[in-house]
């Protein structure tokens, strides 16, 4: 196919942003400003139990690529609040997300942990590198990882599960995984806490208790 070949895409037309926002409408404050630049106790507690993510490189001709990534829990490392390390296993070669962050080290980073609805997102910059203490670090099944890409963390937010409970993702893990990350509480009680003054300054009331309705009638009524 050439650049030039009509597809099926070419029966429908682009539309601005402008279009987009009077359709889709803008977010309240406390989602505008949900993003952090920073781990904190939940968020890394949230990676650390993850044994699936998906990472989104871009090339230097722009193009988005994105690779999932499955380990046991606690393989991505949190090297403090502002770093994670990401191990590579043996695989086909093709180094294709290596390749991209070499010549654009940005990063997008999707966190899944099975029994959550809701998922955990990371941006920020990356590096390659084979430092061997590092490798040992990220080891698994007694051999090191073969090389680690080290994110330094600019963004760091939740979402909403209602891609997880539309697709019906999960059906059931009997690891305990997310019981591991709640801690006997649920993901907006914990989120709640962790950015406490944030949230009471946008959400008020909603806070002490109401959150939780209004989030699970989102969930019951506007899943489409």
């Amino acid at each position: 196919m050439t650049a030039d070949s009509r597809t099926a895409a070419d029966d429908y037309r682009p539309i601005t942003m402008e279009r987009v926002r009077e359709v889709v409408g803008f977010p309240e404050p406390f989602i505008a400003e949900k993003k952090e630049p920073a781990l904190g106790e939940f968020a890394a507690r949230f990676i650390a139990h993850s044994p699936f993510f998906c990472m989104s490189t871009v090339g230097a001709d722009g193009q988005l690529d994105t690779s999932p990534k499955g380990d046991p829990p606690g393989s991505v490392r949190i090297l403090d609040r502002w770093t994670l390390a990401i191990p590579d296993r043996p695989g086909n070669k093709l180094a294709d997300s290596f390749e991209n962050i070499s010549r654009n080290p940005v990063v997008g980073l999707v966190f899944f942990v099975p029994g959550l609805r809701e998922v955990l997102r990371v941006n920020g910059d990356a590096f390659i590198t084979d430092a061997p203490e590092l490798l040992g670090m990220l080891g698994a099944d007694g051999r090191p990882a073969v090389l680690a890409t080290v994110v330094r963390i600019r963004e760091v937010f939740g979402q909403c599960g209602k891609a997880v409970i539309r697709s019906k993702l999960w059906e059931g893990d009997q690891r305990g995984l997310a019981e591991a990350v709640l801690l006997g509480g649920d993901y907006y009680t914990m989120t709640i806490a962790e950015n406490a003054r944030k949230m009471t300054d946008n959400l008020g009331d909603l806070v002490g208790g109401g959150l939780h309705a209004v989030i699970d009638d989102h969930y019951k009524h506007t899943l489409y």
